[in-house]
Formats: structure tokens, sequence, C-alpha cells
């Protein structure tokens, strides 16, 4: 996708759910065409169990983006997900430069052109 000169990958493009760390790895490597090491991955196009931290999702789609270098932008309601555990998981990532959790696809986008 291409928006004011950003160009990244957005799991809005495709109709299936991501419910492993293959599916990201198809989603990039799908989009090769973008040339593009940025992603926004929506709420609506992750599986539920993304924000069960015990289901191991989020760990293993991180450390495939994390191992391929994909600079990665989740846009999800936060404050209508219950696990203070998520939040943590949210607020660490948040620290870092690779992996950010937004509320708003138009600040996320930002952080992803920086």
């Amino acid at each position: 996708m291409e928006k004011n000169s950003l160009f990244y990958i957005s799991s809005a493009e495709q109709e299936q759910i991501i419910a492993s760390g293959s599916d990201v790895l198809d989603l990039i490597g799908n989009s090769e065409q973008y040339e593009s090491q940025k992603l926004l991955l929506d709420q609506a196009h992750l599986s539920p169990a993304f924000f069960d931290l015990s289901s191991g999702l989020a760990g293993e789609i991180f450390l495939k983006l994390t191992n391929y270098g994909v600079k990665t932008a989740v846009v999800a309601d936060l404050p209508a997900i219950p696990s203070e555990r998520f939040h943590e998981l949210v607020y660490e990532c948040n620290k870092g430069t690779q992996i950010h959790f937004f509320t708003d696809t138009a600040v996320a986008e930002a952080w992803l052109a920086e």
C-alpha cells in the first residue's frame, strides 16, 4: 500500500485471518512488489488468540517479524482488551523501535513513516 509516499504492507489487503507466524511470512512474501520492510496489522485481521498471550501466537508472530527486521504497527482497540499481561506486552513493545501498538491508524502510519 502507498499513502503519502509511505510504502507498507497491510493485513487489511488480505481476507485471511493471521493465525500463525507463517501467515505473516506469507503476507510479507506475497507483497514483495512493495519492497517494504514495514507492516500494519489491524485487529480485525488478527486471530483472537493473538490477544491471549497463553496461546503463544503473539510471541510466534513477533519472533518472525523481528527475525526479518519488519517494522510493525499493530492497530487495535486496546482499552477493550481485558488482559493485564497483554497491556504489559504493549507497554514493553512501545518502548522499543520495531513493534508498536496504536489505537489510531493515522498515528500508526505516521510512526511507520519515521
